[in-house]
């Protein structure tokens, strides 16, 4: 569909006053996919993918009719061969990127990839993260996981994830061919309502404050508006895929830039991701998109973004049971870090944004697989009419 942006840099197009309404096709993972007896949403208003993973050129534009005899213009592009995606949207844009936005454009921050040395800290240290590229059963037969570490990497095509239960459920990671896993009973987290905090520890209980971490950041996100979004992408994987294994509560999910990798640092900038089942129908989906607005971050007093030197990710995954009075971290389930995006949704430019936008159907209601080390081609197309 095209969007009300679109419509309007395709007018300045036709008459001369845009360089481009079409240049690149934007995939994205956020959405929930759509099989044949669901519909296709209005998209007019829809501004940005809902986390968006890839941009490719536009290489080939044609004009064909489909099978009802319905005229289409057709753009398509060539899809890197390197890496894997389930993908479940896709998006036309003018340009590549937004030149009024320059070093504050929307981007990917973190991959959870090696390449980013995050490591898993406990009370004793902080370890490097390994990967575990066998089957997470290990070979004990059926889909249940089996390793002991609490934290590891894992290939997001693991055979633990060719359960059909798991598919149905969308527990399986879509973004690039690894993926950060960690268990829900890593941290035990409290909600006032508003913002998560870490329970305060008493006589005889064990240590809350485990968490992943990558130390040595820069974040430039002052210079970014206050509405502008971080979006974290991750997914809900139960230990135990039967449909007798424990059911999701809720999760909680603490992300904190701070001045030190301290439990308690003095400067500090916190999301707080908190979901129960008034938000989630988590028998149907647990993938999720957690999106909060830099000016609602729970932030120390005079804090600012140039004393950051660490991101923190704390994770509790509870229960139906424990939900049910004070939430407890449950070691039935962990969560599947995905990616972590910053969305700047305000800086405005009439000749660039997003012209098309859908959110992908397919035959069984499964995203779309894109394999690594293959050669694919994506197309977006227009239906057109003359009123």
């Amino acid at each position: 569909m095209i969007t009300n942006k679109g419509r309007n840099i395709l007018a300045k197009y036709l008459i001369g006053q845009a360089p481009a309404y079409a240049s690149y096709l934007a995939m994205g993972v956020g959405a929930q996919p759509l099989g044949l007896s669901d519909s296709l949403g209005n998209y007019a208003s829809q501004t940005n993918l809902n986390f968006e993973v890839l941009r490719i050129p536009i290489t080939s534009r044609g004009y064909v009719y489909d099978d009802n005899n319905v005229a289409n213009i057709v753009f398509a592009g060539e899809l890197p061969s390197n890496q894997r995606y389930l993908f479940t949207e896709i998006g036309v844009y003018s340009a590549k990127a937004n030149p009024g936005a320059a070093t504050q454009d929307s981007k990917m921050i973190y991959t959870f990839s090696e390449s980013e040395n995050w490591e898993y800290h406990t009370e004793e240290t902080a370890v490097g993260i390994v990967t575990n590229i066998e089957p997470l059963n290990l070979d004990a037969g059926g889909y249940t996981v089996e390793v002991a570490s609490p934290v590891f990497r894992t290939n997001s095509d693991n055979y633990i994830f060719n359960s059909n239960i798991r598919k149905e459920r969308f527990e399986n990671p879509r973004f690039l061919d690894r993926t950060l896993v960690v268990s829900g009973a890593t941290s035990f987290l409290e909600s006032d309502g508003t913002k998560l905090s870490l329970k305060t520890r008493e006589a005889g209980d064990p240590y809350y404050g485990s968490h992943v971490h990558l130390l040595g950041i820069n974040p430039t996100f002052d210079k970014n508006s206050a509405d502008d979004q971080l979006r974290l992408a991750f997914s809900i994987l139960s230990k135990d895929d039967t449909p007798s294994g424990a059911s999701v509560g809720g999760v909680r999910i603490l992300v904190e830039f701070a001045s030190t990798d301290a439990i308690i640092p003095d400067t500090y900038a916190r999301m707080s991701i908190d979901y129960g089942p008034e938000d989630v129908i988590f028998g149907d989906n647990r993938y999720i998109i957690a999106t909060t607005r830099l000016g609602d971050l729970d932030k120390s007093p005079g804090f600012t973004w140039n004393a950051v030197n660490s991101v923190k990710f704390y994770v509790m995954v509870y229960d139906t049971v424990s939900g049910a009075t004070t939430p407890t971290p449950s070691e039935d389930f962990y969560v599947c870090l995905d990616g972590f995006r910053l969305e700047n949704v305000t800086a405005q430019n009439p000749l660039y944004g997003l012209t098309g936008y859908t959110e992908i159907l397919t035959d069984n209601g499964l995203p779309i697989v894109k394999e690594p080390n293959s050669s694919n081609i994506v197309e977006f197309r227009f239906g057109i009419d003359v009123g």
